[in-house]
C-alpha cells in the first residue's frame, strides 16, 4: 500500500512539474531562512547558559539619576570589590576586572624585534582583553590545555586563548612560562592557556592579564574613590541561600551612603542577573526585540511558504476530482485517501528540507560575509537540534497538507465522477481569498519595515551632527605617562611635517562621537551643592575645535596647556544650570566632583552629538588634561590616502616603537556606531525580500492555474469582441481588491511595530503617510509584474485555440 501511495505520488509530481516545482521552492526558501533566522536566535538565546553558576550570577552596575532620566553603565568604581568583600563576606564568589579593549601584545625575540600582534574589536566581546581577578575562573568555566589561573593573584602574569597560543608561539604546548609584553612595556608570564569556546559567550576575552598588572598598565595610577566610573571596570558575583539580591537590594542604600555619601540621592548599584546582561540594552546589549522580530519574520516566512502549498493544492483539486471518484468506488476509504495525500505533501516536504538545509548552509557563509562578522552563530547539530528541525518538519507538513488532503479526501464520489465537483467544494474563494490576503499582508508590513529601516539609516547618514568628519583619522596612542608627554611634541611635530596632513589635535576619546563616555558630578561657580545632573567629560586640546569644525557661540577657545586650567561647556550644559544666555556662565569657575580640579569656563560651544542618535545631546565639558589624551586626531588633505596613512605609521613607530599603529577614519567609526540597526536594516531586507519572493511564487501558480481554468471563457469573451486590456482585468481586479484588504489589516499593525522600534531613537523619521503609500504601490507593482507574465500570454492566446481547449 505504501509503495503504491508513493508511485502515485511521484507520477502525479511529475505530471504536475511546475505546480512541483513552485512548492519544493517555496517552501525550501521559506525553511531554509527560517532555520538561518531560528539559528540566530537559539544563538542570543543560549549565550552564557553553560556556566555551572548561570542562575547565581550577577553584575553589579550603577544606575544615576539626572533630571533627564537614569544613566546606566556596567561599570562600577573601582573600589567596589573591595567595598563589596567588607561589608558582605557571605558573598560565595566576587571578581573584579577591567575590559581591556584591541589588546596590543609582543612577543619578545632574541637578536630581533619583537613580534607585535594587534587584537581586531569586531564584536560581541570578539578581540578583546580583560583583566581579571583569580577568582574570576571560580564564576566563569573555562576549560585548561595547560596550566592554569592559580598564580593569577600575582602582578605580571597572563592567561590566553588555545587561538592566541598558536597565533603567538604556533603552538598550544609548552607554552606556559614563556613572556608577553603587554602594551610594549609590562613583561607578563604566561601561567595557562584555555581551550577557545565553542559555545555562546559574551566572555570571549582572548588575552587575560591579572589584575595586580592592571596598576602597572595604567602608569601606576590607581583611583580608590567612589567618585568617578569606567564602564570597562565591571564586578561580578556568585550568590547563594545565605545572600541573595534581595537582601542586596535592601541593604544598598547603607551601603552607598557609606561609601559615596555626597552621591547617595542620586546613585545605586542594582544586580544584574547574568540571564540578563545579553539583552540589556541600558547597557549596551542586543536588542531582544531585534531577535524576537527576526524569528517573527521566520515564522512569517514558514507561514507565507504553507499559504502557497494550500492555495495551489486546493487549486489543483479540480483535476482530481475523477481520481478520487473512482478510487472510493474501488473501496478506498476517506481515511486511505488522506493518507494518500499527506504522503504527496510529505515527499514535496522532504524535498523542499534537502533544499532548505542546502540553503541553510549557503545562507549562513552569505550572512557571515555580508554582516562582516555582526553575528557570530553556528547551527550545531547536536540531539536538541534535531529534534527540533523534526518537529519544524512536521509541523509544516500538518500546516501545509491537512487542509488540501481533508478536501480531496472528503469528495463525493457521484459528484466527482459526474465532474460536478466546484471551486466552492475544494475550498471556495472565501478561503483561498483569506489565504492570498494574509500572504499580501504579511509581504505588506515587511515591505513597510524595509522602508522605515531604510529611511532611519540613511536619516542617520545624513543628519547634520554638529562637527566635520570627513577625511579625519584617529590614532590610538599608548596609556600616558610623564615620559610619552613629552614624546608627543615629537609625534605632533612628525605629522604636521607630512605635506598632506592639514591639523592635528590631541583628545582623550577620539572623534566628538566616539561612543567613549566619562561622566563626572561637577559644582558651579559658588553654588554649594554638587549639580543634579552629570555632565560628560572631555580632555581636548587647543586645535581640537578647529580640526573638527566645532562652533564657539560664546567666549574663546582654550589656551594651550598640558594641564586642568580652563573649560568648555556646550549649549544643554546652560541649560540645564538653569541659565538663559550663554554669556552669564563665562568667567565662572567648574568644579570637579572631587574636588580636585577647578576651572574657568572660558567659552561655551554649540552642541553637537557625543554618541548615537538614539540618545539625546547630553551636557558636556570639555578641558586640557594631556595624560589622559589616548588618540591624536589628523586631517588629511584629498588625495592619496593610503600614503599619508604609512607615512603616519613610519612616524608613529619611531615615537612609539613598543606599541602598534591602529587608526580609522571618523566617518567609518560613525557608521560602526549604528552597526545593530545596519545589520537589522540588511537582515529585514534580505528575509523581507525572500518572503515577497515566496509570496510571487504563489501568485504566479494560482495565476497559472486560473488562466487554464478561465481558457474557454477567455476563447468566448474574445470571439464576442473582449479587447486585451477588459481580458487582464479580469486577472487583476480580484487581486486588486485583495492587496487593498490586506493593506486596512496591515497597515496599523505595522505602524505600531515601527513607532515601537522608532521610539529608541531620540532623532528619528516621522511615520508619515508617504511610507505607507510607497508600500502599496511597490505592493501593487510586485503583484501587476507576477500577474501580468501568463494573464498576457492567455490574452494573447488565439480564440480557436481557446475553444478546442476542452
Amino acid at each position: 500500500m505504501f509503495r503504491n501511495y508513493l508511485k502515485i505520488a511521484w507520477r502525479n509530481l511529475r505530471k504536475n512539474r511546475t505546480y512541483a516545482l513552485i512548492n519544493v521552492t517555496g517552501l525550501a526558501l521559506g525553511m531554509g531562512c527560517a532555520l538561518l533566522i531560528f539559528a540566530l536566535v537559539r544563538y542570543h538565546f543560549a549565550i552564557d547558559t553553560h556556566h555551572r553558576n548561570y542562575d547565581r550570577t550577577y553584575r553589579i552596575v550603577s544606575v544615576s539619576a539626572t533630571p533627564d532620566g537614569d544613566f546606566h553603565t556596567p561599570g562600577v568604581p573601582y573600589p567596589m570589590g573591595k567595598a563589596v568583600r567588607n561589608d558582605h563576606p557571605d558573598v560565595e564568589q566576587l571578581a573584579m576586572i577591567e575590559q581591556w579593549e584591541e589588546p596590543m601584545v609582543s612577543v619578545p625575540v632574541v637578536n630581533g624585534p619583537d613580534k607585535k600582534f594587534k587584537e581586531a574589536d569586531t564584536g560581541f566581546g570578539e578581540g578583546m582583553g580583560a583583566f581579571v581577578e583569580p577568582s574570576y575562573f571560580r564564576i566563569f568555566d573555562y576549560d585548561w590545555l595547560a596550566g592554569g589561573p592559580t598564580d593569577m593573584s600575582q602582578p605580571n602574569t597572563v592567561v590566553i586563548s588555545a587561538e592566541n597560543a598558536r597565533k603567538y608561539f604556533g603552538r598550544t604546548d609548552n607554552v606556559v612560562g614563556k613572556v608577553l609584553k603587554i602594551n610594549g612595556r609590562i613583561n607578563a608570564r604566561i601561567v595557562g592557556v584555555f581551550r577557545d569556546y565553542r559555545d555562546n559567550t559574551d566572555f570571549a576575552y582572548s588575552v587575560m592579564p591579572s589584575y595586580a598588572t592592571l596598576k602597572e598598565y595604567r602608569g601606576g595610577r590607581t583611583d580608590d574613590n567612589f567618585g568617578s566610573t569606567n564602564s570597562s571596570s565591571q564586578c561580578y558575583v556568585v550568590l547563594n541561600d545565605r545572600f541573595t539580591a534581595a537582601d542586596w537590594n535592601r541593604q544598598m542604600p547603607a551601603f552607598v551612603k557609606k561609601y559615596n555619601p555626597k552621591e547617595s540621592k542620586k546613585k545605586w548599584y542594582p544586580m544584574q542577573p547574568l540571564r540578563d546582561i545579553h539583552f540589556a540594552t541600558d547597557y549596551n546589549g542586543v536588542s531582544k526585540g531585534l531577535i524576537v522580530s527576526l524569528f517573527i519574520i521566520g515564522v512569517f516566512l514558514i507561514v507565507t511558504a504553507s499559504i502557497n502549498f494550500v492555495n495551489l493544492a486546493t487549486a489543483q483539486a479540480l483535476t482530481r476530482s475523477r481520481e478520487v471518484g473512482v478510487r472510493k468506488v474501488m473501496g478506498s476509504t476517506q481515511g486511505q485517501l488522506f493518507a494518500q495525500f499527506m504522503g504527496e505533501t510529505a515527499l514535496i516536504m522532504l524535498t523542499a528540507t534537502g533544499t532548505a538545509l542546502g540553503l541553510f548552509r549557503f545562507g549562513q557563509t552569505l550572512v557571515q560575509q555580508t554582516m562582516h562578522g555582526a553575528f557570530k552563530f553556528t547551527f550545531y547539530f547536536d540531539a536538541s537540534v534535531i529534534g527540533w528541525l523534526v518537529l519544524l518538519v512536521l509541523g509544516v507538513i500538518l500546516l501545509s497538507g491537512v487542509y488540501p488532503a481533508l478536501v480531496l479526501s472528503g469528495f463525493k464520489p457521484v459528484m466527482a465522477l459526474a465532474g460536478k465537483i466546484t471551486a466552492r467544494q475544494v475550498g471556495g474563494f472565501s478561503v483561498r481569498r483569506g489565504l492570498v490576503v494574509a500572504q499580501f499582508a504579511i509581504s505588506q508590513m515587511l515591505i513597510i519595515g524595509m522602508i522605515v529601516v531604510a529611511s532611519q539609516l540613511r536619516f542617520m547618514q545624513e543628519k547634520e551632527l554638529g562637527f566635520r568628519k570627513n577625511a579625519i583619522l584617529t590614532i590610538q596612542l599608548p596609556i600616558v605617562d610623564q615620559q610619552d608627554i613629552a614624546k608627543m611634541s615629537t609625534f605632533r611635530n612628525l605629522v604636521t611635517s607630512i605635506p598632506d596632513i592639514e591639523k592635528f589635535s590631541y583628545s582623550m576619546s577620539g572623534a566628538p562621537q566616539s561612543g567613549w563616555v566619562s561622566q563626572s558630578s561637577t559644582r558651579y561657580d559658588t553654588r554649594p551643592e554638587m549639580e543634579k545632573f552629570e555632565p560628560h567629560r572631555k580632555g581636548i586640546d587647543a586645535q581640537y575645535l578647529d580640526l573638527y569644525g566645532i562652533k564657539l557661540i560664546a567666549g574663546r577657545n582654550l589656551y594651550p596647556s598640558d594641564t586642568t586650567r580652563e573649560a568648555l561647556v556646550n549649549e544643554t550644559f546652560v541649560r540645564k544650570l538653569g541659565i538663559s544666555s550663554p554669556a552669564q556662565v563665562l568667567g565662572k569657575m567648574l568644579h570637579n566632583g572631587d574636588n580636585t580640579r577647578h576651572m574657568e569656563i572660558v567659552g561655551v560651544v554649540k552642541d553637537f552629538n557625543q554618541v548615537t542618535l538614539q540618545e539625546a545631546i547630553a551636557p558636556l565639558f570639555m578641558t586640557t588634561q594631556a595624560s589622559n589624551y589616548y588618540f591624536a586626531n589628523v586631517q588629511l588633505r584629498i588625495g592619496n590616502f593610503q600614503r599619508v596613512i604609512s607615512q603616519l605609521e613610519t612616524h608613529y613607530n619611531a615615537v612609539y616603537p613598543d606599541s602598534y599603529f591602529t587608526h580609522q577614519f571618523v566617518d567609518d567609526q560613525i557608521e560602526r556606531s549604528y552597526q545593530q540597526e545596519q545589520t537589522m536594516g540588511k537582515l529585514v531586507n534580505f528575509f523581507a525580500g525572500i518572503a515577497v519572493l515566496i509570496g510571487c511564487l504563489g501568485l504566479y501558480g494560482l495565476v497559472l492555474f486560473m488562466a487554464t481554468q478561465k481558457t474557454k471563457e477567455i476563447g468566448v469573451r474574445k470571439v464576442l469582441g473582449a479587447s486585451v486590456g477588459s481580458i487582464l482585468w479580469l486577472f487583476g481586479k480580484e487581486f486588486a481588491r485583495l492587496i487593498a484588504v490586506a493593506f486596512v489589516l496591515a497597515a496599523p499593525l505595522a505602524w505600531y511595530v515601527m513607532n515601537g522600534w522608532l521610539r529608541d531613537f531620540e532623532y528619528r523619521i516621522t511615520l508619515g503617510p508617504g511610507i505607507f503609500g510607497i508600500a502599496i504601490v511597490a505592493t501593487v507593482l510586485v503583484a501587476a509584474l507576477t500577474v501580468s507574465v501568463q494573464s498576457i500570454k492567455a490574452a494573447l492566446m488565439n480564440p480557436v485555440k481557446s475553444l478546442r481547449s476542452e
